[in-house]
């Protein structure tokens, strides 16, 4: 199948998905896989996605640069323009097409960006800010992120254009990084405290900051749940979900319950259905205890699943991690691609 083929079947599946909580309750039974190609180069990775199926993340140029794009159905991947010919990255887009990210600076900084196909690329942060990088933003134009204050630590922020860049802090961590935002303003990431202990947060302006169980906040949805991980002991990290009643679950792995040292599962993205997708090691000889990296979906029915198990994939593709989710249920993060690393978009056909 063609690319061109690829897009078109993928824009006609989309016009038949309508956005209702009620539309997926649990997993498809089988997705369409579509590569989203790269820029030139061997690796790209999709970051998010938004109801319109636009994608962002980054990818390899031909010259080994790396580059934020965004990918639509319709024109394919394209190239972020930005003010900065070196490395940018994306990691989130809204339903209007507002990109988040981070581009380096001429002296070699990260820095965090917006950008908009119409009103083009502009830099967000203070004078002051040494590094930053912008997660999240929603649909009312709210970016969170973090970046180095001046006392010299890596601080949660959030920001809009009427207010500018506002650090959330509870005045006694050390460090700490904002993740996702959702429509109401609730932000999820996590804090380090100065006994070095790593905390979940969910944080809101008229409620300030809410310690959670987990070890850090991936994503929100519009009911306030959360998806991230814990540890489980201390090389173990378990993908978690919690809501705003204060249930907190251990969502598992592909695998079960194994304790292996090193096994891993994490949430990575949760739409307004409360599906999750991320990644968790898979069992594949538990005698030796060797495992591998599968991405997964999750829901409160099938529990996790492993994509890989979901998708027609041929001998080539090997989907290693979900990234995001949108809230028709297509998917997208990157996998293997023979000896190439791609970007790949799931798109529920069943």
């Amino acid at each position: 199948m063609t690319q061109k083929t690829q897009l078109t079947q993928v824009s006609s599946e989309l016009q038949n998905l309508t956005v209702t909580k009620s539309h997926i309750a649990t997993a498809a039974s089988s997705y369409a896989l579509t590569d989203l190609g790269t820029l030139g180069g061997h690796l790209c990775v999709a970051k998010g996605i938004n109801d319109s199926a636009q994608i962002v993340g980054y990818s390899i140029t031909s010259s080994g640069q790396r580059r934020a794009f965004i990918w639509s159905p319709n024109q394919g991947m394209e190239d972020i323009d930005t003010l900065s010919d070196t490395s940018t990255c994306a990691y989130s887009i809204n339903d209007y097409g507002q990109m988040v990210g981070y581009f380096v600076s001429d002296s070699g900084q990260r820095k965090a960006f917006i950008w908009h196909e119409t009103k083009g690329f502009q830099n967000i942060n203070t004078e002051s800010n040494s590094f930053s990088e912008a997660y999240g933003i929603n649909n009312f134009g709210q970016v969170v992120g973090c970046a180095i204050s001046s006392d010299g630590n890596r601080k949660a922020f959030i920001w809009d254009s009427k207010n500018g860049m506002e650090y959330i802090s509870n005045g006694s961590e050390i460090e700490s990084i904002a993740y996702s935002i959702n429509d109401s303003g609730e932000v999820v990431g996590y804090s380090l405290s100065s006994d070095f202990i790593l905390k979940a947060f969910v944080w809101k302006s008229d409620k300030g900051i809410q310690e959670l169980p987990g070890f850090l906040g991936s994503d929100i949805n519009m009911s306030g749940q959360v998806a991230g991980f814990y540890a489980v002991s201390e090389d173990n990290n378990r993908a978690f979900l919690w809501d705003r009643s204060d249930k907190f679950q251990d969502i598992s792995t592909i695998s079960g319950n194994v304790n292996l040292q090193f096994f891993d599962s994490e949430a990575n993205s949760i739409n307004n259905s409360g599906l999750i997708v991320g990644y968790s090691d898979r069992i594949i000889n538990p005698e030796q205890e060797l495992w591998v990296r599968k991405a997964f979906i999750w829901d409160s029915v099938n529990q996790m699943q492993d994509l890989n198990d979901l998708t027609y994939t041929g001998d080539d593709w090997i989907l290693r991690e979900a990234r995001a989710i949108n809230n028709h249920g297509q998917i997208v993060g990157w996998g293997n691609k023979g000896e190439s690393r791609h970007a790949f978009l799931l798109t529920p056909i069943s």
